[in-house]
């Protein structure tokens, strides 16, 4: 027993001499965890947006535009078509709660149209017959 412990003993000098002890210790010992530094949260306000005709022109000119660029390229890529009819859309129901009530009914007919479209597109049933049926609903034409 007592060879032991003085085996051991030099065996603890000599690993000390050698300067592995701090390494040794430093793989053994926990570190120190960073404390995660909590986010800051900025209250951002919402503001009412006016009603006025130069943004009903800036939202009517992006319907128009998402429109055209989706009849151009429709049936070429799925997440194109899906992103333009979205953002259409969105831009219709933002001109939507600029107009009176009255006008804003009439409007939903159109919306309604669009969703039809935003369906087929979604469930990527582009064939050529719903092709030309989604173009044709796009352009506006009652016989589609």
């Amino acid at each position: 027993m007592r060879r032991w412990v003085s085996l051991l003993l030099i065996l603890a000098i000599a690993v000390s001499l050698t300067g592995c002890s701090e390494e040794w210790r430093r793989k053994f010992v926990r570190k120190k965890k960073d404390v995660a530094k909590k986010p800051r949260i900025y209250q951002t306000k919402r503001y009412a947006k006016e009603p006025t005709e130069t943004l009903y022109t800036k939202h009517y000119n992006y319907t128009i535009s998402w429109l055209s660029e989706l009849v151009d390229d429709l049936g070429q890529n799925s997440k194109k078509d899906a992103r333009c009819i979205e953002e259409a859309l969105s831009q219709m129901r933002d001109i939507q709660s600029f107009l009176v009530p009255e006008k804003a009914e009439e409007l939903d007919r159109h919306i309604n149209r669009l969703k039809e479209v935003q369906d087929l597109i979604l469930r990527r049933d582009l064939g050529y017959a719903n092709m030309d049926y989604a173009r044709g609903r796009l352009k506006g034409r009652r016989d589609s």
